[in-house]
């Protein structure tokens, strides 16, 4: 982790970075799950090795998480598969 950064209540797994000004609040970060500068992470699971680019945000909006395609529980946390990459949208 990087300082800078804001982590709480949340579980980071091995390799697991959140960078400089990040958030990420009430998530669980698999095995080198990659928070980038700037990034928005809430009521999330991150599968391994998902990297979330500079100022993309993940948990935030329920539309807008379902339109890109990510599963969201009924109880609103958004769960993003193995590998993926979370892009800031315009």
């Amino acid at each position: 982790m990087i300082s800078g950064a804001h982590v709480e209540r949340s579980v980071l797994g091995p390799w697991a970075a959140v960078g400089s000004g990040a958030n990420v609040s009430d998530s669980i970060l698999f095995d080198r799950a990659r928070i980038e500068a700037g990034a928005t992470v809430r009521r999330s699971i991150l599968d391994k090795e998902v990297v979330v680019e500079p100022g993309a945000r993940i948990g935030v909006d329920r539309a807008e998480d379902l339109a890109r395609g990510f599963v969201v529980t009924d109880s609103g946390i958004t769960v993003v598969g193995k590998g993926s990459t979370v892009r800031k949208n315009a």
